[in-house]
């Protein structure tokens, strides 16, 4: 008798045993998975939203992974059942069409890390410090604006990450009428900007000539800050330092 209820014994064993392999080893891989991504991330300062969101992903396609296991384990034939659930979900995959698209973006932006938490970017002519990377979208902040990008647009337009390099360039212009004199001048501006606490030492400021006319020369002033937050401010006081040491009648 026992002899008999053998086979029906191991087969059943080792249907358990092979669910609990479906199971237990993409698992095993998701969590070996998740380890590295923190040990990178914590190496390579990838922002805490940019891994959970990477982390859920990889969770769903663990998940995914598991039920077609168990799935082809039981006997059901999942390329049918993929065809099945594909025709009937194709007005749903058409409808979040553009959702996916978001959620792709996303994914290849925390992959590529074309900008991180609190970067300075600028797309479309928005700009704005960026406050969190989320599956659909990407929220910035401007001078108490809030702005709400899609994803999407970040993989098909083409974009300035202004703090790529961890500062930020901040611009003004000086106007050096023809009675003043250039050379002392430009001293007199050079001594300003070197003596300033309120900008980078290095890189170090650029002078530009940007327009002479028959009533002097117009001179870009290019300095960089490290909180882009800070340029309106900046720019504001170094102007009224420049315009009350140098006495110049036109700056903006």
């Amino acid at each position: 008798m026992i002899l008999e209820q053998y086979p029906a014994i191991y087969s059943n064993l080792r249907l358990i045993i092979d669910i609990l392999l479906a199971i237990g080893i993409p698992i095993i891989i998701y969590k070996i998975i998740i380890k590295f991504i923190k040990k990178f991330g914590e190496y390579d300062s990838i922002s805490i939203t940019s891994l959970d969101l990477l982390t859920r992903i990889i969770r769903y396609l663990t998940g995914i992974l598991i039920v077609l296991g168990i799935l082809n384990i039981l006997g059901i034939d999942i390329h049918s059942l993929i065809v099945s659930v594909g025709l009937v979900s194709l007005a749903v995959t058409l409808a979040a069409k553009d959702t996916l698209s978001n959620v792709i973006s996303g994914a290849i932006i925390i992959i590529e890390k074309r900008f991180v938490i609190g970067d300075m970017i600028e797309i479309d002519g928005l700009k704005g410090q960026v406050q969190k990377i989320g599956f659909k979208s990407v929220e910035l902040l401007y001078k108490k604006k809030h702005m709400v990008i899609p994803n999407v647009l970040f993989t098909t337009k083409p974009f300035i990450n202004h703090t790529r390099n961890g500062y930020y360039a901040i611009y003004f212009n000086v106007n050096m009428l023809n009675r003043y004199n250039f050379d002392e001048k430009i001293a007199q501006l050079e001594k300003i900007l070197d003596d300033s606490t309120l900008i980078l030492k290095e890189p170090k400021y650029i002078l530009l000539i940007k327009n002479i006319t028959t009533a002097g020369v117009e001179v870009t002033v290019k300095a960089y800050i490290e909180d882009p937050t800070m340029d309106s401010k900046v720019v504001a006081e170094l102007i009224k330092k420049i315009k009350r040491e140098m006495v110049l009648e036109d700056m903006y």
